[in-house]
């Protein structure tokens, strides 16, 4: 019999598995970070898109599932990947305004040396 606290434990720990495999992810392949701040908005677009059709492509693939392990297996095999780019669009985004809000500043006259 399990503990009643152990069942709640699952989502959170699996949250936070994953995000951070999302930062991992962010950190360690700098290349594929999105360079605007429109494409990271497009990464999260897409990943709110494919997060939402996630329920549709499981209805087709768990009945054709032939044991209930087969069937957890396949649900999250296709949720951890999806659930980590979800997450990942969100790094990415937040990275990409911290970026061009602490940038250097833009615009203006150029600065002088003197004080006047």
């Amino acid at each position: 019999m399990q503990r009643p606290g152990v069942q709640g434990m699952l989502e959170p720990a699996m949250f936070l598995g994953l995000g951070a495999v999302a930062v991992w992810t962010h950190l360690r392949f700098p290349r594929i970070r999105p360079g605007s701040l429109i494409r990271a908005a497009v990464h999260v677009a897409l990943s709110f898109g494919a997060f939402a059709l996630l329920p549709i492509a499981l209805g087709f693939l768990v009945p054709l599932a032939s044991s209930h392990a087969q069937a957890l297996g396949i649900g999250l095999t296709a949720l951890f990947p999806t659930l980590t780019y979800l997450l990942l669009s969100w790094v990415w985004l937040v990275a990409r305004i911290l970026h061009e809000l602490g940038g250097t500043p833009r615009g203006g006259l150029p600065a002088t040396g003197k004080n006047a």
